[in-house]
């Protein structure tokens, strides 16, 4: 329990100070002042930067794994990350606009891949689906969301990535309705 709210005040100050800042300024001794912790304590639990984006991605894929195991659509489980996304665009310009930014779309298409195998695992069990097209159909997804995104980014962050969604959502309906799936 401890270590869970060591853990949430290190991202609580390493995402507040990805406010202001690009993700590489964003050092070490600027995150403990923040939230009052020392580098020691910061190491125990992290060894870089780039460790606490792992660490908040990991667990939001292992949150959107638990909702699409308790029947919640994909689309539902996905909207907690739209909502962040939308609602920080100076933190996303600031960890996508970082000279590490291929990094961080890395992480991104990595949960993205999880999260969609382990989608289409579910909703296809028991399907005549060959691996093949279960492959073909999560790469598919996994290039939607992707490209939302970064299309969502290059344009200025001026539109609506719910609405995005939304029209994701529409259009992954009317394919599985039609028996493609």
């Amino acid at each position: 329990m401890k270590q869970q709210i060591t853990k949430n005040a290190i991202e609580t100050a390493f995402l507040k100070l990805l406010k202001d800042r690009n993700f590489e300024k964003v050092m070490v001794k600027d995150i403990v002042e923040e939230c009052g912790l020392t580098r020691n304590t910061f190491y125990y639990y992290y060894d870089d930067t780039y460790n606490i984006i792992e660490d908040i991605l990991e667990r939001e894929t292992r949150r959107m794994i638990g909702l699409l195991d308790e029947g919640i659509s994909i689309f539902e489980s996905a909207k907690d990350i739209f909502e962040f996304l939308e609602e920080n665009p100076r933190i996303v310009r600031h960890l996508f606009g970082s000279a590490k930014k291929e990094e961080m779309y890395r992480y991104v298409r990595s949960m993205v891949e999880i999260v969609l195998r382990h989608y289409f695992e579910l909703q296809t069990t028991g399907q005549k689906l060959s691996e093949q097209n279960r492959r073909a159909l999560i790469q598919t997804s996994k290039y939607a969301v992707q490209g939302t995104i970064a299309e969502w980014l290059e344009q200025g962050m001026k539109t609506s990535l719910l609405k995005e969604l939304e029209q994701i959502k529409e259009l992954f309906s009317v394919f599985f309705e039609n028996g493609s799936g």
